[in-house]
């Protein structure tokens, strides 16, 4: 008699096995009510009940006395395990949310119903959950990036994105309100370049209650927005995080500014790297072109390919403020400031050259060099599409919905980034830099440099 090979049984496990195996993967099912009741038989109720009681009384103190404490260790942890055993991660409840969407599979053979299984829920913040979830066979993670509006209806959420885990596993980003319900204040300037890492400034908050940190060196940058969706809020973070360096001479930033007021107060710290007209900005940006040149020059005599940032070899920031203008909308000199970006976004890294813009609508028509700029910010726009033009395919429909936040003033600065690893948008908030801030800024750089340059933690 041949032996049938093994996989083909048409029976699954019995459920006295299957509750068996849910006990092992969550032993503090067991472990909990089990050592409540092994204590309630040995030393009795009354003890038990106020080892408990302190217990409770305890954590309500600290809730109480010492929020920051808190909120960074307790919370998280009381929140994640109250949302994994009492919500829609569990039981039935999950199985159902399962398969509304459509994400559950029948065994071919055994006619078992197969459903994704919650592995781990963090709440890092009150509105965010990170859901681990295993696969079942034959899924991939577009199965769920192709359901996300139906997962976030069905779990009465904001938003829902998705990125991939370790295989076999994805990971569900569940936004149950919005993360970013108060201003962020402007962030603090370093007092010293050594307290600067031009590899990683910091320009707000994450939706995971986290710094919003990006590069300035080593890259090009587009931020995309509708009018009011905080663009200046972006650049001037940038600013205030690099002032010292500013101020000392190691980072010169050049401005277009052809809506004549946006930076007009940062002209005495320019140092007439400034212009608010088409023509002038053409002629700006041809000379920031030339200055690239004669620092690659200087590389090429001394044989390198890159040096530290000095004073003898500063970053050279140029900002485009609405670049569309200057591009597309201008056309006498729009075709010559597009080369000389071009050059730049192509030429510059080595050097130190940073090229900067900011535009309303970042469709190839009106940004004609948007592939060569990298790192990418959208913030609130006015197309579904333009989500992947900024981001990359797909982002929209991984949850980067940049065309659902509220054009509302109180919205500003809120946009998506992507993770430079998972490539998952993220979703961030700049912090609100005020005239005063700026005024502060402008006091601080022009109090002159200093020697702290020197122990630099960057490099190019």
């Amino acid at each position: 008699m041949s032996k049938l090979p093994v996989g083909t049984s048409r029976r699954g496990a019995g459920w006295e096995f299957r509750t068996a195996r849910w006990f092992v993967r969550h032993p503090f099912a067991v472990v909990g009510p089990g050592g409540l009741g092994v204590s309630v038989f040995e030393v009795g109720p009354e003890v038990t009940g106020g080892v408990v009681g302190g217990l409770a009384v305890g954590t309500a103190a600290w809730y109480r006395a010492h929020p920051d404490t808190f909120d960074a260790w307790a919370a998280p942890v009381l929140r994640a395990w109250r949302r994994r055993w009492a919500g829609a991660y569990t039981g039935r409840r999950w199985v159902n949310l399962m398969g509304s969407c459509g994400l559950t599979t029948v065994h071919h053979r055994t006619g078992e119903v197969l459903v994704p299984r919650v592995l781990r829920v963090r709440s890092w913040s009150p509105s965010i959950d990170v859901v681990r979830v295993r696969l079942v066979p034959g899924q991939a993670l577009r199965a769920f990036a192709a359901v996300l509006p139906e997962l976030a209806a069905t779990l009465k959420a904001e938003r829902v994105a998705v990125e991939q885990g370790r295989p076999g596993e994805v990971v569900l980003i569940v936004q149950r309100d919005e993360p970013f319900d108060r201003v962020i204040p402007a962030p603090a300037m370093p007092e010293s370049s050594d307290g600067v890492d031009l590899r990683s400034l910091c320009l707000g908050e994450t939706e995971l209650g986290g710094e919003w940190r990006e590069p300035l060196i080593g890259t090009h940058h587009l931020t995309a927005g509708a009018t009011g969706a905080g663009k200046n809020s972006v650049v001037m973070a940038k600013l205030r995080a690099v002032a010292p360096m500013i101020r000392d001479g190691l980072v010169r930033p050049w401005v277009c500014d052809p809506k004549l007021f946006e930076f007009v107060a940062l002209k005495p710290i320019l140092d007439g790297r400034y212009a608010d007209n088409p023509e002038d900005c053409a002629e700006l940006v041809e000379r920031f072109v030339d200055n690239m040149g004669r620092k690659q020059k200087r590389l090429q005599r001394k044989g390198k390919r890159s040096v530290p940032v000095s004073r003898e070899h500063p970053v050279d920031w140029l900002i485009v403020d609405e670049v569309g203008f200057l591009m597309s909308y201008s056309s006498e000199y729009a075709h010559e400031i597009t080369n000389a970006c071009a050059v730049i976004s192509s030429m510059g890294r080595a050097t130190n050259d940073v090229l900067d813009v900011y535009v309303q609508e970042p469709s190839k028509d009106v940004l004609p060099i948007r592939d060569l700029l990298p790192h990418r910010v959208c913030l609130r726009v006015t197309s579904e599409r333009h989500p992947d033009m900024v981001l990359g395919e797909g982002a929209r429909e991984r949850g980067a919905i940049a065309d659902e936040i509220p054009a509302d003033p109180s919205s500003a600065g809120i946009g998506y980034r992507v993770d430079p690893r998972s490539r998952t948008p993220r979703r961030v908030r700049a912090a609100y830099t005020s005239d005063h801030d700026i005024d502060e800024l402008v006091a601080f750089v022009k109090a002159g440099p200093t020697d702290s340059g020197s122990g630099l933690r960057v490099v190019a």
